[in-house]
Protein backbone atom coordinates (compact mmCIF):
# COMPACT_ATOMS: atom_id res chain seq x y z
CA UNK A 1 0.00 0.00 0.00
CA UNK A 2 1.80 3.34 -0.95
CA UNK A 3 1.33 6.34 1.34
CA UNK A 4 1.48 9.94 0.90
CA UNK A 5 4.12 11.28 2.71
CA UNK A 6 5.17 7.78 4.66
CA UNK A 7 7.70 9.52 6.92
CA UNK A 8 5.46 12.28 8.30
CA UNK A 9 2.79 8.60 8.97
CA UNK A 10 5.34 7.00 10.41
CA UNK A 11 6.53 9.89 13.31
CA UNK A 12 2.94 9.85 14.17
CA UNK A 13 2.97 6.39 14.70
CA UNK A 14 5.72 6.34 16.65
CA UNK A 15 4.36 9.26 19.19
CA UNK A 16 1.09 7.07 19.21
CA UNK A 17 3.29 4.02 20.23
CA UNK A 18 5.49 5.59 22.51
CA UNK A 19 2.29 6.59 24.44
CA UNK A 20 0.20 2.42 23.74
CA UNK A 21 3.10 0.86 25.56
CA UNK A 22 2.59 3.18 28.57
CA UNK A 23 -1.28 2.05 28.16
CA UNK A 24 -0.82 -1.03 27.67
CA UNK A 25 1.54 -1.25 30.83
CA UNK A 26 -1.28 -0.16 32.53
CA UNK A 27 -3.83 -2.36 31.28
CA UNK A 28 -1.56 -5.48 32.23
CA UNK A 29 -1.33 -3.83 35.36
CA UNK A 30 -5.07 -3.44 36.26
CA UNK A 31 -5.48 -7.10 34.95
CA UNK A 32 -2.75 -8.46 37.28
CA UNK A 33 -3.29 -6.90 40.69
CA UNK A 34 -6.95 -8.30 41.26
CA UNK A 35 -5.26 -12.10 40.36
CA UNK A 36 -2.86 -11.35 42.99
CA UNK A 37 -5.48 -10.26 45.65
CA UNK A 38 -7.96 -13.19 44.20
CA UNK A 39 -5.05 -15.62 45.68
CA UNK A 40 -5.19 -13.64 48.74
CA UNK A 41 -8.75 -14.12 48.79
CA UNK A 42 -8.47 -17.76 48.18
CA UNK A 43 -6.59 -18.41 50.77
CA UNK A 44 -9.07 -16.54 53.50
CA UNK A 45 -12.27 -18.23 51.92
CA UNK A 46 -10.33 -21.76 52.57
CA UNK A 47 -9.84 -20.40 56.31
CA UNK A 48 -13.12 -19.60 56.25
CA UNK A 49 -14.76 -22.83 55.16
CA UNK A 50 -12.72 -25.00 57.58
CA UNK A 51 -14.26 -22.35 60.53
CA UNK A 52 -17.44 -22.92 59.16
CA UNK A 53 -17.18 -26.89 59.36
CA UNK A 54 -15.73 -26.37 62.82
CA UNK A 55 -18.60 -24.27 63.56
CA UNK A 56 -20.78 -26.73 61.93
CA UNK A 57 -19.74 -29.79 63.67
CA UNK A 58 -19.94 -28.21 66.78
CA UNK A 59 -23.82 -27.52 66.54
CA UNK A 60 -24.50 -30.78 64.99
CA UNK A 61 -22.83 -32.53 68.09
CA UNK A 62 -24.45 -30.36 70.72
CA UNK A 63 -27.77 -31.45 68.89
CA UNK A 64 -26.68 -34.76 68.92
CA UNK A 65 -25.65 -34.33 72.71
CA UNK A 66 -29.45 -33.06 73.58
CA UNK A 67 -31.17 -35.74 71.89
CA UNK A 68 -29.32 -38.44 73.74
CA UNK A 69 -29.74 -36.76 77.19
CA UNK A 70 -33.29 -36.55 76.32
CA UNK A 71 -32.98 -40.51 76.09
CA UNK A 72 -31.17 -40.73 79.47
CA UNK A 73 -33.99 -38.61 81.01
CA UNK A 74 -36.64 -41.35 79.37
CA UNK A 75 -34.47 -44.42 80.41
CA UNK A 76 -33.66 -43.31 83.62
CA UNK A 77 -37.63 -42.50 84.42
CA UNK A 78 -38.21 -46.18 82.67
CA UNK A 79 -35.87 -47.79 85.48
CA UNK A 80 -37.58 -45.49 88.05
CA UNK A 81 -40.90 -46.94 86.85
CA UNK A 82 -39.47 -50.73 86.31
CA UNK A 83 -38.01 -50.52 89.98
CA UNK A 84 -41.66 -48.98 91.26
CA UNK A 85 -43.75 -51.77 89.62
CA UNK A 86 -41.20 -54.75 91.39
CA UNK A 87 -43.01 -54.65 94.63
CA UNK A 88 -46.32 -55.21 92.99
CA UNK A 89 -45.25 -58.43 91.08
CA UNK A 90 -46.82 -61.69 92.34
CA UNK A 91 -44.97 -64.28 90.74
CA UNK A 92 -41.23 -65.04 90.94
CA UNK A 93 -41.00 -65.22 86.64
CA UNK A 94 -42.86 -61.89 86.77
CA UNK A 95 -40.35 -60.70 89.01
CA UNK A 96 -37.22 -62.06 87.53
CA UNK A 97 -38.51 -60.75 83.74
CA UNK A 98 -38.83 -57.09 85.30
CA UNK A 99 -35.52 -57.66 87.39
CA UNK A 100 -33.84 -58.17 83.49
CA UNK A 101 -35.65 -55.59 81.90
CA UNK A 102 -34.08 -53.28 84.51
CA UNK A 103 -30.65 -54.39 84.22
CA UNK A 104 -31.51 -53.85 80.20
CA UNK A 105 -32.61 -50.20 80.50
CA UNK A 106 -29.10 -49.82 83.06
CA UNK A 107 -26.78 -50.91 80.37
CA UNK A 108 -28.58 -48.67 77.72
CA UNK A 109 -28.40 -46.21 80.30
CA UNK A 110 -24.95 -46.58 81.03
CA UNK A 111 -24.15 -46.81 76.96
CA UNK A 112 -25.96 -43.11 76.57
CA UNK A 113 -23.70 -41.78 79.70
CA UNK A 114 -20.45 -43.29 78.14
CA UNK A 115 -21.36 -41.79 74.63
CA UNK A 116 -22.45 -38.08 76.37
CA UNK A 117 -19.31 -38.02 77.97
CA UNK A 118 -17.38 -38.73 75.01
CA UNK A 119 -19.37 -35.96 73.02
CA UNK A 120 -18.62 -33.68 75.85
CA UNK A 121 -15.20 -34.00 75.45
CA UNK A 122 -15.68 -33.93 71.57
CA UNK A 123 -17.23 -30.33 72.42
CA UNK A 124 -14.64 -29.19 74.22
CA UNK A 125 -12.39 -30.41 72.11
CA UNK A 126 -14.02 -28.73 69.11
CA UNK A 127 -14.51 -25.50 71.04
CA UNK A 128 -11.25 -25.31 71.67
CA UNK A 129 -10.47 -25.64 67.85
CA UNK A 130 -13.08 -23.04 66.67
CA UNK A 131 -11.38 -20.37 69.21
CA UNK A 132 -8.38 -20.75 67.61
CA UNK A 133 -9.68 -20.78 64.21
CA UNK A 134 -11.68 -17.78 64.62
CA UNK A 135 -8.64 -15.85 65.52
CA UNK A 136 -6.35 -17.37 61.95
CA UNK A 137 -9.78 -16.18 59.75
CA UNK A 138 -9.61 -12.77 62.19
CA UNK A 139 -6.23 -12.80 61.03
CA UNK A 140 -6.18 -13.72 57.39
CA UNK A 141 -9.39 -11.18 56.64
CA UNK A 142 -6.98 -8.18 58.02
CA UNK A 143 -4.47 -9.23 56.12
CA UNK A 144 -7.05 -9.49 52.96
CA UNK A 145 -8.82 -6.46 53.67
CA UNK A 146 -5.24 -4.42 53.83
CA UNK A 147 -4.16 -6.15 50.82
CA UNK A 148 -7.32 -5.34 49.21
CA UNK A 149 -7.06 -1.48 49.78
CA UNK A 150 -3.51 -1.35 48.87
CA UNK A 151 -4.64 -2.84 45.83
CA UNK A 152 -7.80 -0.79 45.26
CA UNK A 153 -5.70 2.38 45.75
CA UNK A 154 -2.92 1.12 43.41
CA UNK A 155 -5.54 0.60 40.56
CA UNK A 156 -7.23 3.79 41.20
CA UNK A 157 -4.05 6.12 40.79
CA UNK A 158 -2.91 3.93 37.22
CA UNK A 159 -6.27 4.66 36.27
CA UNK A 160 -5.70 8.44 37.13
CA UNK A 161 -2.46 7.95 35.26
CA UNK A 162 -4.19 6.71 32.11
CA UNK A 163 -6.61 10.12 31.61
CA UNK A 164 -4.14 11.74 30.68
CA UNK A 165 -2.37 9.24 28.38
CA UNK A 166 -5.79 8.54 27.12
CA UNK A 167 -6.14 12.22 26.05
CA UNK A 168 -2.91 12.82 24.74
CA UNK A 169 -3.87 9.64 22.17
CA UNK A 170 -7.00 10.98 21.28
CA UNK A 171 -4.85 14.21 20.36
CA UNK A 172 -2.61 12.13 18.25
CA UNK A 173 -4.59 10.32 16.30
CA UNK A 174 -6.55 13.32 14.76
CA UNK A 175 -4.28 13.68 12.16
CA UNK A 176 -2.51 10.33 11.12
CA UNK A 177 -3.90 8.43 7.86
CA UNK A 178 -7.02 6.76 9.06
CA UNK A 179 -5.90 3.57 6.90
CA UNK A 180 -2.47 3.93 8.38
CA UNK A 181 -3.82 3.92 11.98
CA UNK A 182 -6.13 1.05 11.06
CA UNK A 183 -3.32 -1.40 10.03
CA UNK A 184 -1.38 0.00 13.33
CA UNK A 185 -4.22 -0.34 15.20
CA UNK A 186 -4.96 -4.08 13.76
CA UNK A 187 -1.55 -4.96 14.81
CA UNK A 188 -1.18 -3.66 18.07
CA UNK A 189 -4.60 -5.72 19.14
CA UNK A 190 -2.45 -9.04 18.24
CA UNK A 191 0.98 -8.29 19.31
CA UNK A 192 0.92 -7.02 22.29
CA UNK A 193 0.64 -3.59 22.42
CA UNK A 194 3.61 -3.07 20.22
CA UNK A 195 2.87 -2.84 15.97
CA UNK A 196 5.60 -0.24 15.58
CA UNK A 197 9.20 -0.97 16.36
CA UNK A 198 12.50 0.10 14.71
CA UNK A 199 15.02 -1.72 12.52
CA UNK A 200 18.24 -2.19 14.99
CA UNK A 201 21.28 -3.07 12.88
CA UNK A 202 19.70 -5.26 10.73
CA UNK A 203 17.10 -6.85 13.06
CA UNK A 204 13.71 -6.47 14.31
CA UNK A 205 13.58 -4.31 17.15
CA UNK A 206 9.97 -6.15 17.89
CA UNK A 207 10.93 -10.62 16.90
CA UNK A 208 14.93 -9.74 16.43
CA UNK A 209 15.12 -11.92 13.50
CA UNK A 210 16.85 -10.15 10.53
CA UNK A 211 15.76 -7.46 8.40
CA UNK A 212 16.49 -8.45 4.53
CA UNK A 213 18.44 -5.65 2.95
CA UNK A 214 15.85 -5.00 0.21
CA UNK A 215 13.34 -4.37 3.18
CA UNK A 216 15.89 -2.05 4.25
CA UNK A 217 15.94 -0.45 1.04
CA UNK A 218 12.32 -0.33 0.73
CA UNK A 219 12.12 1.44 4.44
CA UNK A 220 14.64 3.90 2.79
CA UNK A 221 12.19 5.05 0.28
CA UNK A 222 9.00 5.74 2.25
CA UNK A 223 6.59 4.80 -0.43
CA UNK A 224 4.83 2.52 1.45
CA UNK A 225 4.81 1.12 5.16
CA UNK A 226 6.67 -1.49 5.61
CA UNK A 227 5.98 -4.68 7.80
CA UNK A 228 8.32 -7.39 9.14
CA UNK A 229 8.65 -10.31 7.27
CA UNK A 230 8.43 -12.63 10.57
CA UNK A 231 6.28 -10.61 13.40
CA UNK A 232 4.45 -8.58 11.30
CA UNK A 233 4.77 -5.49 13.18
CA UNK A 234 5.58 -2.16 11.10
CA UNK A 235 9.32 -1.13 10.78
CA UNK A 236 10.78 2.31 10.88
CA UNK A 237 14.38 3.22 10.67
CA UNK A 238 15.05 6.00 13.65
CA UNK A 239 17.83 8.20 11.47
CA UNK A 240 15.48 8.45 8.63
CA UNK A 241 12.66 9.63 10.82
Amino acid sequence: MVQKNVRETLKKLVAIQEVDEVLYEHRRQIKEKPVELNELKAKFDKKKTRLTQLQTRAQELELSRKAKELDLKSKEADIIKADGTLMTLKTNKEYQAKLFEIENLKADKSILEEEILKMMDETETLAQEVTKEQAVVAEEEKGYLAEKAKVDAAIAEIEDGMQSFEAKRRELVQDVDKEALAIYQRIVENREGVALVPVVGSSCGGCFMNVPPQVINRLKMHEELVRCEMCARLLYLKEEL
